[in-house]
């Protein structure tokens, strides 16, 4: 009883966050302005973004079986994929509801009896190596910030030393996992990358000229940190972009475009989980 309760508090937070940001965002700037940069963007480049996007879940839930795999989990690769869609599906359109990683620990005890507590820590190093991939791309992507501070040397020892803490991290807490760590790792980065490509592409469709493109790169990968604390990200995405812009000196109703166009991306793909959502999904779990 006490769980429910904080999960419909945490929930009706969320919630609560994504409506105060936009409402925030939208009476700051022309919501016909985003809207116009959204109806006339070039169909090509938002195609793209799409299928980079795409495949960056695609290679997510190929780490995601790694990880299950690591444990002896032998779940079919088509079934993994039918369960990370429906992961999605939850996450963006059943707020309230058990959640897309709750769900995946659910369907896969409940089909198999796989124990709880090894599923719910296989989802939580899923999501921390791809919390140690965005932290790595900053510091990378954030070379110039560290050469116009003087602190160039500063980069390589916070790479360096975050990948450590990651790794230790790892082989305290979840030792079995520690002989595909820099394997999951290079994953994790590419995920990270094909969103970043996705999200060049968008801004590429609303027809913003490429200035300050990595700086934007990097306040995506930032907004997706911070996503955790709204619903599926809506709001807080927004309104990085929106603080962003007047940082850089750019057009903030474009740069709010960017934030929107990614969600509606989102939304998209992960309204593709519904086909399975209204089934039997656990039917179609197998094991390989």
């Amino acid at each position: 009883m006490e769980t429910n309760k904080k999960k419909l508090f945490s929930t009706f937070f969320k919630i609560a966050i994504s409506i105060f940001l936009l409402y925030f965002v939208f009476t700051k700037i022309s919501f016909t302005e985003v809207w116009n940069s959204i109806k006339n963007v070039n169909l090509l480049y938002l195609f793209l973004a799409v299928l980079f996007f795409i495949l960056s879940q695609w290679v997510s839930a190929r780490r995601l079986l790694l990880f299950l795999k690591e444990k002896n989990f032998n779940l079919s690769k088509k079934s993994n994929n039918i369960l990370y869609v429906i992961g999605m599906f939850y996450n963006f359109f059943i707020p309230g509801g058990i959640g897309g990683d709750a769900y995946k620990v659910f369907a896969l005890n409940n089909k198999f009896k796989w124990p709880v507590k090894s599923l719910s820590g296989i989802i939580f190093i899923d999501r921390f190596m791809g919390l140690t991939a965005i932290g790595v791309l900053v510091i990378i992507l954030g070379y110039d910030i560290f050469v116009k501070l003087n602190l160039l040397w500063l980069s390589p020892v916070l790479l360096l030393a975050g990948v450590l803490f990651s790794f230790l991290f790892v082989n305290k807490v979840f030792p079995s996992f520690k002989n595909i760590y820099i394997k999951t790792l290079f994953i994790s980065l590419l995920i990270q990358i094909l969103q970043v490509v996705s999200v060049v592409f968008i801004i590429l469709s609303i027809g913003h000229q490429p200035l300050n493109l990595i700086s934007y790169v990097v306040i995506f990968l930032i907004s997706s940190v911070l996503s955790i604390f709204s619903f599926s990200g809506i709001g807080v995405r927004e309104y990085v972009f929106f603080e962003a812009s007047k940082i850089l000196g750019t057009d903030t109703s474009t740069a709010v475009s960017i934030g929107v166009l990614f969600s509606i991306i989102t939304a998209g793909v992960s309204l593709f989980g519904i086909v399975y959502h209204f089934k039997d999904s656990e039917k179609y779990l197998e094991e390989e």
